[in-house]
């Protein structure tokens, strides 16, 4: 706990004697959530407003509340504060900070963003960090270790609000981590919602930035700039890492100071990147030829990224890594492939951008080896709508069916979705099936598929739920791409 003064002066606040000793253990953003003595924030929401919900977080114990508004028409009772903050969503994050210890300042914190293959470069840098004997803390998409161990990520963000994650940081300190990887969006980034204010990083990656959440960022520059803001956050004496992959690789190089550091694949060491199909990729970089078990290029470029940017934090030489991406894991609904005795090869990713289509299906269409190639997918409700007729468009050139399913609808509904969808699908060799039920589809594509072909089951990976117009169900793709699998198996005994 801490006193109110302190929290509110971690934010910039004025303390008076009014609140020099009440004692805080609980800041909120939801009504419903707050305690006795807690500090409750009214933020603008995208469907409603917090200031709507005060009396309710007073009800619930709130002596505090934290709005960008003037609240002084609202005759507030004489026990609860008010104050008035130009950017609400860096207070919380700063005030949430500041209750747990400012937990942060005891970690080195590397931050991974870009549009694809933050998940998996997080992932790989743990295990090569881990190998070393670092203990080492991670927050991902898909995973979370606070220092007690392994487990899936129990939130539906990837990088989650600042209440949430702060507490994790504390625990990570508790346990006594020493590095920490979080996965860092653009939404966490924005100056909008701004939740990783007040940390600085030890070392940035950036994968590779292509247009993605237009319905939040509106355009890819401003989309770009949200993501530049890991590099403004870096540490004096911190390390930039991305490749000449990353199309926007100026915008961050710009925003470097003069005390950081940048390592540029491609650009600052030369590599090639051989394609072998289901053998995996080769690559050739620093004299070295190592054969590796990922089946993307793009893979391999996350572990190498991860791999320079390890070399830096151990101050071991990057020859003496590089060795370590043959025994790299994959990481759950990343180009999983499914076992079974169909002859049929199946494959579980989480692809949901039109770049991530370019790397799947020409990996599909060069290993296919003449058998067809049979794509389940859908798109986002209520998300940037621009990437779906491009997704479309290169899954109809490489397939010979298609069906479209259920991503997160929401509350737009599939029937606007599937037709984006379709509208750039032209090629009149490839059937294209509508299954809202996602697992009917996974079904339905399973029966069609012979003995050679490929199957592919993209967009929700390792997600956990699916967002219908209703509300959330549970939903587990490889436990339900498994399913179908095996009935499929029992039929054409």
């Amino acid at each position: 706990m801490k006193t109110l003064r302190t929290l509110l002066e971690a934010i910039g606040i004025d303390s008076t004697p009014q609140n020099a000793s009440i004692l805080i253990e609980t800041i909120s953003q939801h009504s419903k959530q707050c305690t006795a003595n807690s500090v409750f924030f009214a933020f603008h929401g995208l469907r409603t407003d917090g200031i709507l919900y005060i009396q309710e977080a007073i009800e619930h114990g709130a002596v505090c509340i934290i709005s960008d508004q003037n609240l002084s028409n609202l005759n507030l009772p004489a026990k609860v504060q008010w104050h008035q903050v130009h950017k609400p969503h860096t207070a919380f994050a700063l005030m949430c900070s500041a209750l747990n210890d400012n937990s942060q300042d005891k970690l080195g914190i590397i931050g991974v963003s870009g549009t694809d293959g933050k998940s998996t470069t997080c992932d790989y840098l743990y295990q090569i960090l881990e190998a070393n004997g670092v203990k080492t803390g991670l927050l991902t998409t898909v995973s979370m270790d606070d220092g007690s161990g392994k487990v899936d990520s129990p939130f539906r963000q990837s990088t989650p609000e600042p209440d949430q994650l702060h507490v994790f940081l504390r625990r990570c300190v508790e346990n006594k981590v020493q590095k920490v990887i979080l996965e860092c969006t653009s939404h966490a980034l924005s100056d909008t919602f701004d939740r990783l204010a007040g940390i600085h990083f030890e070392a940035a990656i950036v994968t590779k930035v292509t247009s993605e959440h237009l319905e939040f960022h509106h355009s890819l520059e401003e989309y770009t700039q949200a993501k530049v803001n890991l590099v403004r956050s870096l540490k004096d004496g911190g390390l930039f890492v991305t490749s000449t992959d990353n199309a926007k690789l100026e915008a961050f190089t710009a925003e470097l100071r003069s005390t950081t550091k940048a390592l540029i694949l491609g650009k600052d060491v030369m590599l090639r990147i051989e394609f072998m199909g289901y053998q995996g990729v080769v690559v050739d970089i620093l004299d070295q030829r190592i054969q590796t078990s990922l089946l993307l290029p793009s893979l391999a470029t996350n572990a190498l990224l991860a791999t320079f940017c390890a070399s830096h934090l151990l101050g071991i030489d990057v020859t003496a890594l590089l060795v370590l991406i043959k025994s790299l894991k994959p990481v759950k609904g990343r180009m999983q492939q499914i076992e079974n005795t169909l002859g049929v090869r199946t494959i579980i990713d989480f692809a949901h951008t039109a770049d991530a289509y370019d790397g799947i299906f020409f990996f599909a269409k060069r290993t296919c080896e003449g058998g067809d190639i049979i794509a389940v997918f859908g798109c986002a409700g209520e998300r940037d709508t621009s990437k779906r007729s491009p997704m479309g468009k290169i899954a109809n050139k490489y397939c010979s069916t298609i069906i479209l399913t259920e991503e997160d609808p929401r509350r737009e509904g599939n029937q606007q979705i599937f037709s984006d969808l379709r509208f750039h699908m032209n090629n009149p060799a490839c059937r294209v099936w509508e299954i809202e039920s996602r697992r009917e589809a996974i079904r339905k594509a399973v029966s069609i598929a012979q003995c050679g072909d490929t199957l592919l089951f993209l967009g929700k990976g390792h997600e956990k739920t699916i967002e219908r117009m209703d509300g959330k169900i549970s939903w587990d793709e490889v436990e339900e791409v498994e399913m179908a699998l095996r009935l499929e198996e029992e039929k054409r005994k």
